[in-house]
């Protein structure tokens, strides 16, 4: 028959066709293309953290302050000095040369805060880095004062007063003597130091006793080379004992 001698190789291109189909790939699904392998999925990073020790960014802070200056006469023999604020802070105070700055006075020329671990400046500021530091690095410590003088009138403890202490000493007594010399009534301070050594805390005291002056512990100016910290808030307090 006709039909039957077209039948086989039909059947056979059939076949063929569907082998074929078999052996492609299949094409991948929409979700199997967008979706990432889990290998390739990536997780947060954690904040980088400055490997250099405390040493170490406080060296690359003054470094960083100072080559922030501009090129001029004015900043000629400028000094830095930096203090660790915490783990990503430095706190660099600026310090004229004696003469220096603006005024040719000398003395502080604010701040620059550093941050790290991208070392990033801030504008420089006004004050010291003892005004910069957080509340929590500036809590006084407790001072121990001797129960015999706790409740004496004329103790001065050097968390009363803050950054105005002016005295090495953690506290004083102190003393008001009134005298009158050449016919004038004055007024004599004197501060007793632990260790109970007296000093004469103003200059009536000095003339006119055999008490050393108060230098030993007065403390240095923290910004001015050779001068000391202003010392009228403790002789004021011991001037009023005298009234």
């Amino acid at each position: 028959m006709i039909t039957s001698r077209y039948t086989a190789p039909a059947c056979i291109a059939f076949a063929g066709l569907l082998l074929a189909g078999c052996a492609a790939p299949a094409s991948p699904t929409a979700q199997e293309t967008s979706t990432p392998s889990t290998s390739t999925v990536s997780t947060a990073s954690a904040a980088p953290v400055s490997t250099l020790t405390d040493a170490e960014r406080v060296t690359k802070a003054e470094a960083e302050v100072q080559a922030e200056l501009p090129n001029a006469p004015i900043w000629k023999g400028m000094t830095f000095k930096g203090v660790v604020v915490d783990d990503s802070e430095i706190c660099v105070d600026r310090t004229w040369a004696p003469g220096g700055g603006p005024d040719h006075v000398g003395g502080n020329a604010g701040y620059v805060v550093v941050s790290f671990p991208a070392v990033a400046l801030s504008k420089p500021k006004d004050g010291t880095c003892a005004g910069y530091a957080p509340a929590a690095a500036k809590a006084p410590t407790k001072v121990e004062v001797p129960s015999e003088i706790a409740k004496d009138p004329g103790l001065l403890v050097s968390t009363d007063f803050g950054d105005k202490w002016p005295l090495t000493v953690p506290y004083v007594t102190a003393h008001c003597q009134a005298i009158t010399v050449d016919g004038r009534r004055l007024k004599a301070v004197f501060l007793d130091a632990p260790g109970g050594k007296t000093y004469a805390g103003n200059g009536t005291a000095k003339d006119h006793s055999s008490h050393p002056d108060i230098d030993p512990i007065w403390a240095p100016h923290p910004d001015v080379s050779g001068l000391k910290i202003d010392i009228s808030p403790v002789n004021d307090a011991a001037l009023g004992l005298c009234n």
